[in-house]
């Protein structure tokens, strides 16, 4: 083992989950928290959907939400709760950012980025049928703007070496931001 790299049975879990809405992200949350259970590892769930939902997709309070997210789970990294997935759409680098930094800075916390349908957009869904599934709930044309805009991401370091990234969140006064 490398001198300062930890065991990866010591680290702890954080599972980025991404698609495009409808695909199956919160099912596919469901299952993974069901395994980890399965071996008596509690867990959580994460996901902006929680706080959308209490304020009925009113979409004022997007920003917001989405700020309560991020500190729900830099909360739980203090408290070292493993698995910490976090299952919201993050189509594009910025989204997932905030997330991969935590769990760089903390250490402790082996990341994991997991496209839902494995393999997206080479596994693509219609936007009709994801339109049809999200009970028209979402625009159309946001679908578009998710499909169009969507970034690749090989391994959580694209996200970290991404430019626009690094500046869109460099003035963050997000608690998890300052260190």
């Amino acid at each position: 083992m490398e001198r300062g790299r930890r065991n990866r049975q010591t680290m702890k879990d954080l599972i980025i989950l991404r698609g495009l809405p409808g695909v199956g992200k919160s099912h596919r949350a469901r299952q993974l928290l069901e395994e980890y259970r399965r071996l008596g590892i509690q867990g959580k769930i994460y996901s902006t959907d929680r706080y959308h939902e209490k304020f009925d997709w009113d979409t004022r309070y997007f920003h917001r939400n989405h700020t309560w997210t991020r500190r729900d789970v830099f909360g739980a990294m203090q408290r070292g709760v493993t698995p910490i997935i976090v299952d919201n759409t993050n189509i594009y680098r910025w989204h997932m950012y905030p997330y991969v930094f935590m769990g760089k800075q903390r250490g402790d916390y082996y990341i994991t980025i997991e496209e839902v349908p494995r393999g997206y957009p080479e596994t693509f869904i219609s936007l009709n049928k994801l339109y049809r599934w999200c009970n028209s709930n979402i625009p159309k044309w946001k679908f578009r703007e998710y499909r169009d805009g969507w970034e690749e991401v090989d391994h959580y370091q694209d996200v970290l070496d991404d430019e626009f990234s690094l500046k869109r969140w460099e003035h963050s006064h997000e608690e998890w931001n300052v260190y």
